[in-house]
């Protein structure tokens, strides 16, 4: 299992943020030297770049930059792209040999230090711990660390690496139903939303791209959080859930489908992606198997009888002439984990 957290290193002073400005600028100029002149040979072979920049930062960071350089053209070459890329300046690859951890129990309980950089310039960074990063960190540290520059500063990517448990042998299948009003319903009858709806139709009001519009996505996202983690994986085995990607990029049916703006809009404000990506989490941690399955028709048929009739969903009431009598969304996710790999319904 590899999970990532982000460490805020703006507290420092200005003479501090003033040398580090320095130095990414350094970092910046570098890796597009190496895109220069990588890109005028044309041949990206290599592993490693083979020649000297003019730059004043260690032969250790050039060596690092140039080979970010150079899975940057090699990428956009692979995507046969002709046009000379140019580096931003925005994530730099780094490694353990560039940035060590200490810790300490004052007002900063993390100081980043950042060497080998050049120049003899050694920079320690005030951080504070917070609770995604404390949840990881007695986890295995990636090598890997990144070094990020956002409009409001300067930030640390750091990656844990933890072994997956093994998969259960025994418990329960359960399905989930995603949707936009409920933003997630088990084959139990449990509904895991905390008012996401009234953050869409906030999200609605905002102008995308402004600052107002991505505190209104953070806050979907934190709200996202908040109702998954009340899922409690322990006794399940499997758990089995819609695959809705072909709805989120208009592909199979829905490509032939002229989609409205109205129902857009709708896509761009839904956050199944981040609940996926937190099932995926959860499954993983838990040592439960993920299932996905096409959704077509878990809808409209009966998830006693079996029975498949579009009438039979009125809104978000499923009535069928067996006697069945539900929430949609319920009998949806009933349908669901009788489509699991272990489920005693399931048609192999």
């Amino acid at each position: 299992m590899i999970r990532r957290s982000v460490l805020n290193i703006n507290y420092a002073n200005k003479g501090k943020r003033d040398t580090l400005d320095l130095v990414v600028s350094e970092m910046t100029k570098a890796v597009n030297l190496f895109i220069d002149e990588l890109w005028q040979r044309g041949d990206f072979s290599s592993k490693y770049v083979d020649f000297k920049i003019d730059t004043w930062l260690s032969a250790r960071l050039q060596q690092s930059l140039g080979k970010q350089a150079l899975e940057i053209v090699k990428s956009q070459r692979k995507n046969q792209n002709k046009t000379k890329p140019i580096f931003s300046g925005n994530a730099f690859n780094l490694d353990s040999r560039f940035v060590d951890f200490q810790y300490d129990i004052n007002t900063f309980d993390i100081w980043i230090r950042l060497s080998s950089i050049g120049n003899k310039i050694i920079l320690k960074l005030p951080s504070r711990g917070h609770k995604h990063y404390n949840k990881y960190k007695d986890w295995n540290k990636s090598k890997s660390i990144r070094l990020l520059k956002r409009s409001n500063g300067y930030f640390i990517e750091v990656f844990f690496e933890k072994e997956s448990p093994e998969l259960k042998q025994s418990g329960k299948v359960i399905g989930v139903d995603c949707g936009y009003k409920k933003l997630l319903v088990d084959s139990e009858g449990n509904n895991y939303d905390d008012g996401l709806e009234k953050c869409y139709e906030k999200i609605s009001r905002k102008k995308r791209g402004s600052k107002s519009f991505k505190r209104a996505l953070a806050e979907r996202d934190n709200l996202t959080n908040q109702s998954l983690n009340k899922l409690n994986l322990t006794d399940v085995k499997e758990i089995v859930v819609e695959d809705l990607n072909n709805v989120k990029k208009g592909n199979g049916k829905n490509k032939k489908r002229k989609m409205t703006k109205k129902f857009m809009n709708k896509l761009q404000r839904w956050s199944y992606p981040k609940v996926l990506g937190k099932l995926v989490a959860l499954a993983e941690q838990n040592g439960t198997l993920l299932t996905k399955r096409n959704p077509a028709y878990t809808s409209q048929k009966c998830s006693m009888c079996g029975v498949i009739c579009k009438s039979n969903r009125q809104g978000q009431a499923y009535k069928c002439t067996c006697g069945n009598k539900m929430d949609a969304d319920l009998n949806a996710a009933i349908n669901l984990s009788h489509m699991g790999v272990y489920s005693p319904h399931a048609l192999n």
